[in-house]
């Protein structure tokens, strides 16, 4: 898992090159797409804010959020630019002075990001900031990479279900509806049948669904309901085969396998419908979820 932003000397060349770009319109510079690699490598190629694995360094895959708004958003009103009700959090005068501060940006999966929205974690908005230094780490209510470490704000569990460990923790929590049992069902969810519907065969998509299980992208029952909803194989062979594959992944040795393929050997598979035939509800799932 992800816990915290660990720069090296060699990374401040490149913290400086964004900085030069203070004043200007945003757009993905040299510098910023330069920037935003580093980070995903410094992540581990994880969501800060979900934990869930970021495939691709590709649009659609992940986002680069402003921690603290860049920008003003539409019908903002004094009353709700300035209140510190949560409600209201989605309004904001935005902090222009911050819209080239590598400090302010952070890798998200473009679900949480798409949740975040434009909400405004300054814990206190009743005066205008209009500092150019960046707020000190008690003045943020949400979960600071920079600074933070991940399991002191927020516990993950093996299922994928969030609890909060601070306030930080909780902000983040609950604006990006990582405690909504129904939206994490079939965020993650999702994710896995996507992985079942790209395999070629029965056999890949055992396979790679457990490795991520075993790479933690998701969990086990997830894993298993995407499967026995993509290949029409029973829930209890599904979690045997996967459990099978995960004790070889883990040093099980050669005997493992050969239950594996004996096991799925043995299904009664219908191989005249592909699986892009029986993942195709799923796929159109995944495509208004990430819409």
């Amino acid at each position: 898992m992800f816990e915290i932003i660990d720069f090296s000397d060699d990374d401040d060349a490149l913290l400086e090159g964004v900085r030069g770009h203070k004043g200007k319109a945003w757009s993905a510079k040299a510098e910023v797409v330069a920037y935003r690699k580093r980070l995903l490598e410094l992540q581990g190629y994880r969501c800060a804010y979900c934990q869930g694995v970021i495939d691709l360094d590709e649009v659609g895959h992940r986002e680069l959020d402003h921690i603290l708004p860049k920008s003003t958003t539409k019908d903002c009103t004094i009353d709700k630019g300035r209140s510190n009700d949560d409600k209201h959090r989605q309004h904001t005068f935005g902090y222009p002075q911050f819209t080239f501060e590598p400090l302010n940006l952070i890798v998200t999966c473009k679900i949480c990001n798409a949740f975040k929205k434009s909400h405004d974690p300054l814990l206190d908005r009743s005066l205008a900031y209009e500092s150019d230094d960046y707020p000190v780490l008690g003045s943020i209510l949400w979960f600071y990479p920079y600074s933070h470490r991940y399991s002191d704000h927020i516990s993950r569990t093996e299922n994928w279900t969030y609890k909060r460990l601070s306030c930080q923790g909780e902000a983040v929590i609950r604006v990006c509806k990582l405690d909504k049992a129904e939206v994490l069902a079939s965020r993650f969810a999702i994710r896995a049948l996507i992985q079942a519907k790209r395999s070629k065969n029965a056999r890949a998509a055992f396979t790679s669904l457990a490795a991520h299980v075993h790479n933690e992208v998701c969990s086990m029952e997830q894993a298993v309901d995407a499967l026995a909803g993509t290949l029409d194989i029973s829930e209890n062979i599904c979690e045997q085969l996967i459990e099978l594959w995960l004790f070889y992944l883990r040093g099980g040795g050669v005997r493992h396998v050969e239950k594996f393929e004996s096991i799925l050997a043995a299904i009664v598979f219908d191989e005249s419908l592909g699986i892009d035939e029986a993942a195709e509800p799923f796929a159109r799932a995944a495509e208004v979820q990430t819409a």
